[in-house]
């Protein structure tokens, strides 16, 4: 059963339901954290375009890269968490891109891979903030995928002024999740994906 649907949290959803939601309503972005269903519309012409030109970043990168790359996409893929997997409330997130290099991606069984939504983190995700999201949401998924397995996550809000990237990375030495902040840079280097640099004047 499809319907429409701003914004809606359905709490107490298990891998199935979310599933089951998912296939009938595929235009729809969620998300599935910790059990608590996140069902949002899809993304907005101007996030749908930054959407484009970041993958496009990505794209290039990956082709150039293509022995260190395993898997590589858009928000219309879903992962779930590894250490959800068995939980009784599973964590499944879509982020706005992402790579997942080929050493943890051939690290899954071909089960695994062929899943709908693989049970591995991205080594690498970028997200870009909506309208309807909180500042606080915003940064509370962040933490989510960094926490999660995600090596480096770059938070890119065009909507605080002036404009706003967050680099999150988890320190080892601390055992904490960290995040360097950078106004309206020209563009974002990583430090996981070798040699790739976000342009980020297409993306303003």
């Amino acid at each position: 059963m499809s319907f429409y649907v701003s914004h809606i949290i359905i709490p107490n959803c298990d891998y199935k339901h979310f599933e089951e939601i998912a296939k009938a309503n595929s235009y729809y972005r969620m998300n599935l954290i910790q059990g608590t269903l996140e069902i949002m519309p899809p993304v907005s012409n101007d996030i749908g375009r930054r959407e484009a030109d970041i993958l496009c970043n990505i794209v290039i990168w990956c082709r150039a890269n293509v022995n260190l790359v395993g898997q590589y996409g858009s928000s219309q893929v879903c992962y779930t968490l590894p250490d959800t997997i068995n939980d009784l409330k599973p964590t499944i997130l879509s982020p706005n891109a992402h790579v997942v290099l080929s050493a943890r991606w051939n690290s899954l069984s071909n089960d695994n891979k062929r899943k709908t939504y693989p049970p591995v983190a991205p080594n690498f995700v970028i997200e870009l903030r909506s309208r309807s999201q909180s500042l606080q949401a915003f940064h509370e998924k962040m933490l989510i995928w960094i926490n999660g397995g995600v090596e480096e996550g770059i938070a890119i809000d065009l909507y605080v002024n002036p404009c706003e990237v967050r680099i999150y990375t988890f320190n080892i030495n601390t055992n904490r999740v960290e995040w360097q902040i950078l106004t309206n840079p020209t563009h974002v280097v990583s430090q996981v994906l070798p040699g790739f640099v976000l342009n980020m004047q297409n993306i303003y």
